[in-house]
């Protein structure tokens, strides 16, 4: 994946209001591809493991995760974390 391409998305991502941060995640072995704002690379395999049971069948679900509010959003090879306030 392009270096360039992750850092564009979550600049994007982080330009939407009451974001606080975001993560991606490579969702098969939990390895973070980039975190932005309050998002931190350590994140990535709790998240990881935590959506297994947070997402529903379309792949969106919401978690806790050091008192901020994580919608987690899950494709086929990738896991989106967004921090929001909790």
């Amino acid at each position: 994946m392009d270096p360039s391409a992750i850092t564009r998305f979550l600049d994007e991502v982080m330009e939407t209001p009451q974001v606080h941060g975001a993560i991606l995640i490579d969702f098969q072995s939990g390895l973070c591809l980039g975190a932005a704002g309050k998002a931190r690379e350590d994140d990535a395999p709790q998240l990881a493991v935590a959506s297994r049971e947070a997402c529903d069948q379309e792949g969106v679900g919401v978690v806790q995760v050091r008192g901020a509010r994580v919608v987690l959003r899950r494709g086929a090879k990738v896991l989106v974390g967004v921090f929001k306030d909790a």
